[in-house]
């Protein structure tokens, strides 16, 4: 039985792995099943064995590479002490993620502008587990008394948007400014309102 899961996780595997190549090169609605199909290895009816329509097999992609961004993002801060040093690092890693040519936003941002944006999915699946780790660690600084009293789902949030904003505009190369630089700004703004 075993060897039976290890099969279908690599197959299941292997067709978002594929989703991600092939929609990063052609956009996600121009990517056909059979290109992903063939890209995989596979025959395209097993894609609807794994998935029920071509618009779950993008949730899941999208839902798959969250989830291995935070796992990632966790075993860089895990090591750190210091709720400041670890928001830091988060902002750090959040910038180096999500710029530059393998950024975590090809195959997600497709390069002809037609990735369905599902946004209850998108919430619910990327933007709600990230912003709860970060809220995580905000409310761990408010405990220990080096961040302010404030909502740390709310500031959480704030973090997310400063600096998904301008990750946003480095991926669409319309930015004068590199991701050094916007992580140093993000972190200077964000800390000037959060530490006490």
């Amino acid at each position: 039985m075993a060897n039976g899961v290890a099969v279908h996780t690599d197959t299941r595997q292997k067709i978002i792995d594929a989703t991600i190549l092939v929609a990063a090169k052609h956009g996600f609605e121009r990517a056909t099943t059979g290109e992903i199909s063939r890209t995989a290895g596979v025959s395209e009816g097993i894609i609807y064995h794994y998935f029920r329509s071509k618009q779950d097999l993008y949730i899941n992609m999208i839902k798959e590479r969250a989830a291995n961004y935070r796992q990632a993002l966790e075993g860089e801060i895990g090591i750190i002490h210091g709720p400041k040093r670890k928001l830091e690092r988060l902002i750090d890693f959040h910038f180096g993620s999500f710029t530059g040519k393998k950024s975590i936003f090809h195959g997600v941002l497709d390069r002809g502008g037609d990735t369905p944006i599902m946004k209850e999915q998108l919430i619910k699946i990327a933007i709600l587990p990230y912003s709860k780790l970060i809220a995580g660690i905000i409310k761990e600084g408010i405990e220990a008394g080096e961040f302010k009293g404030i909502d740390p789902s709310v500031a959480a949030l704030n973090l997310l948007g400063m600096m998904q904003v301008p990750a946003l505009v480095m991926h669409f190369s319309q930015a004068g400014f590199s991701a050094q630089r916007a992580a140093d700004t993000v972190k200077r703004i964000f800390f000037g309102g959060l530490l006490k």
